[in-house]
């Protein structure tokens, strides 16, 4: 199952349009914003954001808006801010105050 081999240090985003090569050279040229890529027969089709070691919710957020900047250079019609939105909204019901 999916499950069985899902990694809590890492999320996949596919991109089904080919668009990851491109994306991984923009968001780190454009933004320094390193990204893993996919490896195998994956390789092409997806982009990684590691989060393991040192890294907070602000930091994420960062890198999700460094995303979603890239992903509108290369052409991915995606709505700017959604990805930031939501996971701001996730954060924030998950904080104890």
């Amino acid at each position: 199952t999916a499950e069985s081999i899902a990694s809590n240090t890492v999320t996949a985003v596919m991109l089904p349009g080919g668009e990851a090569p491109a994306l991984l050279s923009r968001a780190f040229h454009r933004y320094r914003l390193s990204l893993g890529a996919g490896l195998g027969a994956l390789a092409g089709k997806l982009f990684r954001i590691g989060h393991l070691g040192d890294l907070n919710e602000l930091m994420l957020l960062g890198a999700l808006g460094g995303v979603e900047m890239a992903l509108q250079d290369v052409g991915v019609p995606i709505a700017a801010g959604r990805g930031v939105a939501a996971a701001q909204a996730s954060f924030r019901s998950a904080a104890s105050a």
